[in-house]
């Protein structure tokens, strides 16, 4: 089991080192600003639907076929980009390539959470982070190494293909023997620990669009440190920490959590010398590592595990409305105060994200006692929410 844990992480890995790959090639084929935002966020516009259709379709036919499929996707969008980079083939290449990345992730998260198991599941959610900063920062640096925009871009078409290699041949594990849970339920059961990461990620991308500035601003000498001193942070804390949403529970780890990071925003907003920023940012990196499994356990307590494919693809779509909704808005806050202002009003909206967190887990409770009920009731050797492996 552990090698096809590695190879489902390799897999992940590889596809999301795609994207970094020509997110670092960007500026440099395009000239106009509209267009290079719209290029930068288009994939997050498809993946918004494929994510949870395509852990939908992963329940039902099984992920490692959406795996390869996606990541087919991915290689095939990068053609228009490699015919010409005009910015209408360049927009439509980035469209299509979040659509096979979010069906891609969907079922990749999906495969984890099988291999797992339910003692587990916190530890994989955080992984299949770990698999996203790792290729998202290899990516920027391969591109680097490539030099010109069309090696790139052709690295970024055999890159998904790679990676579904390391797949191919492995088998998941049986669906689990549940019912699957409808659009209505699974929308209600998802969307408060939703929305607490759409606000976790808030937090997120204050620091990446203007930690530095603020930093800066405030006569930080390290300041450009900042962003790889919470990469390298996050790493090490979804490294380090990975069995504690597990072993701890999801809402006491949630509201630790969230507490750590919005305090690392709001002291790195204050901070004017190296010492007290990188520790803010580190004390940041300690909070958002963990609070995003948490968040992801709590969304598949009130799931039937025969539908957490098409749960784990919803609530990651929430990734992208915290990353597309957070950038406006803490650029508005920074316009109408300074960069500092808009680290505080992300740290509001990640202190939010722990009640929230709470609301689920009360909620949450009720059903796994109607569960655990209905598993006494069940023929020996299996249980309503696993089949016996």
């Amino acid at each position: 089991m552990r090698r096809d844990y590695a190879a489902v992480l390799a897999a992940a890995a590889c596809c999301c080192a795609a994207l970094g790959a020509v997110l670092r090639i960007l500026p440099d084929v395009i000239d106009a600003k509209a267009v290079l935002g719209l290029a930068v966020g288009a994939p997050a516009l498809t993946a918004l639907v494929t994510r949870p259709g395509g852990g939908r379709l992963a329940d039902r036919v099984g992920p490692r076929r959406v795996v390869v499929a996606g990541a087919l996707v991915m290689a095939a969008g990068v053609v228009p980009a490699l015919i010409t980079t005009a910015p209408g083939p360049l927009v439509a290449s980035r469209l299509l390539v979040g659509a096979g990345e979010g069906a891609m992730m969907a079922a990749a998260v999906l495969w984890l959470l099988r291999l797992a198991g339910d003692e587990r599941r916190g530890r994989a959610l955080g992984h299949i982070g770990l698999a996203n900063y790792a290729g998202l920062a290899a990516g920027p640096l391969l591109a680097d190494v490539l030099g010109t925009p069309t090696r790139v871009l052709v690295a970024a078409a055999v890159l998904p293909p790679a990676g579904a290699a390391f797949v191919a041949r492995r088998h998941p594990p049986e669906r689990p023997a549940t019912e699957q849970a409808g659009a209505r339920g699974l929308v209600r059961a998802i969307a408060f620990p939703g929305i607490g990461l759409a606000l976790v990620n808030v937090g997120y991308v204050a620091l990446i669009g203007f930690g530095t500035a603020a930093a800066s601003g405030d006569g930080v000498a390290a300041a450009k440190l900042v962003v790889p001193v919470f990469a390298v942070g996050v790493i090490l804390g979804r490294t380090a920490g990975a069995p504690i949403p597990d072993r701890a529970g999801a809402r006491p780890t949630l509201a630790v959590c969230s507490a750590l990071a919005a305090a690392g925003l709001a002291a790195l907003a204050f901070a004017d010398a190296s010492l007290p920023a990188l520790v803010a940012v580190a004390v940041l990196a300690a909070g958002q590592s963990l609070a995003v499994p948490s968040l992801g356990l709590l969304a598949l307590e009130r799931v039937p595990a025969a539908s957490h494919g098409a749960a784990a693809g919803l609530f990651f779509a929430f990734f992208d409305l915290g990353v597309g909704g957070g950038g406006p808005l803490v650029g508005l806050a920074a316009k109408a105060t300074s960069p500092s202002g808009a680290l505080l009003f992300a740290a509001g909206s990640v202190a939010l994200a722990a009640p929230i967190g709470s609301a689920t887990f009360a909620s949450g409770r009720s059903s796994r006692t109607r569960s655990r009920g209905c598993r006494r009731r069940s023929p020996a050797g299996t249980s309503a929410g696993h089949r016996t492996r």
